[in-house]
């Protein structure tokens, strides 16, 4: 085994340790949130227990929305972490069953008689939030590694056959074109190795960018938590500052109109249908009114005089 060859899976086995390792972290410091929510929570019960007064009920609803409002945020966290989990097991599955259909597919060339084929759990796309155990994940990982070593090992006896294929059999130039193949398919199994470490790194880089992002994001909302429960006072009017009024936050590109926010389309007016009944079969004029009918003929018309337009209010 070449010496960048070693180096190359050694760092790769080294990478993922360290991300196994962060996602301990991860799990640890969600532990360690969900016991204070709990704690929280059952704060809350206590209180409203011991305060069953209409007024208190009412301040104690701050104390609940604050609860549920950390709840809601890690429920959200940990559908991040989740999906981490998901797409880990998905892609190392995936990349450990290409590989060994490319070994079945070269058995012949590979030369390879003993291949243990592990089974582990079936991946479904349609799950992505199915969390997978970090056993099966560092299984699969570790025998993607040996798989490429296996075809390492195969590349280099089969280097080293056509590098003393002329001293072992003493046949001359005529064979020329039959070692230039050998090393022909010697260059397409050392491209197809090359490829499967550079997936596995791929996916160690885009892990730990996510990882990293999703640690730092548990951080801070450990310490939002931590600061929110050891506030030890009360808050009035004089902890307001004095201050300009807000007219624009900070601008990302340029200025972009926006014409409705969220709570003006809830309020915007429903579509009015407006039921004209007009004898003389034409067009009859816009109005306003909800149904307009004809003031003087009481008379029930014709199915054939009968004309109904509906037209939608314009919204002011």
């Amino acid at each position: 085994m070449s010496i960048n060859h070693a180096f190359h899976i050694e760092k790769l086995k080294t990478d993922f340790e360290n991300i196994i390792t962060l996602k301990k972290e991860i799990a640890k410091i969600k532990s360690i949130v969900s016991e204070k929510l709990s704690q929280l929570k059952i704060q809350y019960n206590e209180l409203v227990k011991t305060n069953s007064k209409k007024i208190f009920l009412f301040c104690l609803d701050s104390f609940y929305f604050q609860y549920k409002t950390f709840a809601m945020e890690l429920e959200h966290i940990d559908r991040f972490r989740s999906l981490m989990n998901n797409r880990m097991y998905c892609d190392y599955y995936k990349l450990y069953n290409i590989i060994i259909g490319f070994v079945k597919e070269n058995r012949t060339d590979l030369d390879i008689d003993e291949l243990e084929v592990k089974s582990y759990p079936t991946y479904k796309d349609l799950e992505p939030f199915q969390e997978y155990k970090l056993e099966d994940i560092k299984d699969i990982h570790s025998n993607i590694l040996v798989l490429i070593n296996k075809l390492y090992l195969q590349l280099n006896s089969k280097v080293d056959c056509v590098d003393h294929y002329n001293e072992n059999h003493k046949i001359g130039f005529s064979i020329s074109n039959f070692l230039n193949t050998l090393e022909y398919e010697n260059r397409l199994l050392r491209e197809q190795i090359s490829l499967y470490i550079n997936y596995v790194s791929f996916f160690h880089i885009s892990e730990k960018r996510q990882l990293n992002r999703l640690f730092m994001r548990m951080q801070e909302f450990y310490k939002e938590i931590d600061e929110n429960i050891n506030i030890n006072r009360t808050f009035s009017i004089a902890d307001i500052g004095e201050q300009d009024r807000l007219h624009r936050f900070y601008i990302i590109g340029e200025d972009i109109e926006i014409e409705n926010i969220l709570e003006d389309l809830e309020f915007t007016p429903p579509t009015i249908f407006t039921i004209i009944t007009d004898p003389s079969g034409g067009n009859p004029p816009p109005t306003d009114s909800a149904v307009s009918l004809p003031e003087t003929n009481n008379e029930e018309p014709e199915p054939e005089q009968e004309n109904i337009c509906m037209e939608t209010k314009d919204n002011e």
